[in-house]
C-alpha cells in the first residue's frame, strides 16, 4: 500500500521531534526523538549555560518554540 503525502507528512515530523527537557543546575539537556524514526534510540542535546535561570529560560523557551506549554 502506497502512502499519501499527508501520510508521510506526518510520519516525517515525528521524526527528530523535540520531546522534552531536563534542568540541573546550569545546564539544560534537551531530548529529541529518533532523527531515524527507530523507537530504540533518541538525542540528547547538553548545553553549559551561564546560570540555572538561563537553563531554565533556554528549555522552556524550546517548549513555548515547539508548542509543548
Amino acid at each position: 500500500m502506497a502512502m499519501t503525502d499527508e501520510a508521510l507528512s506526518l510520519e516525517s515530523m515525528n521524526k527528530g521531534a523535540y520531546r522534552g527537557y531536563m534542568v540541573y543546575g546550569n545546564i539544560v539537556e534537551l531530548w529529541f526523538s529518533s532523527p531515524t524514526g527507530d523507537e530504540s534510540d533518541s538525542v540528547q542535546f547538553k548545553m553549559t549555560c551561564t546560570s540555572p535561570e538561563q537553563a531554565m529560560e533556554i528549555a522552556l523557551m524550546h517548549n513555548r518554540v515547539w508548542g509543548r506549554l
